[in-house]
């Protein structure tokens, strides 16, 4: 019964965003970083725009600027808030090592 108690007062409520639209990019990171405040639309949309300024039809996200922003977008987005991302290429075994280094420490 003890057990049972310790587990009730490690409970943590966890945010959860649902996707609407194509906004998958938006909602993944508000996710990830625990706070529906932490990128609006209009943040992501400004970083589109950072990446590249001189381009009339941005390639950073959806043609009529509905979201179904990429990749460049998320790791940006990221940075923003003193984070760092890894891409991960499973075909690279290098990766591996260090991933298992990193969770064996």
């Amino acid at each position: 019964m003890q057990m049972l108690d310790d587990m009730e007062s490690q409970k943590v409520d966890l945010y959860h965003e649902k996707q609407v639209k194509e906004l998958c990019a938006l909602h993944a990171l508000n996710n990830l970083f625990q706070d529906k405040k932490a990128f609006s639309k209009k943040d992501l949309d400004e970083i589109c725009l950072n990446l590249s300024p001189d381009c009339f039809i941005n390639p950073h996200r959806s043609l009529l600027g509905f979201g179904n922003y990429d990749v460049n977008v998320l790791m940006a987005a990221v940075q923003t808030k003193d984070c760092e991302t890894i891409w991960f290429d499973k075909r690279n075994q290098n990766y591996m090592r260090v991933i298992r280094s990193y969770y064996l420490l």
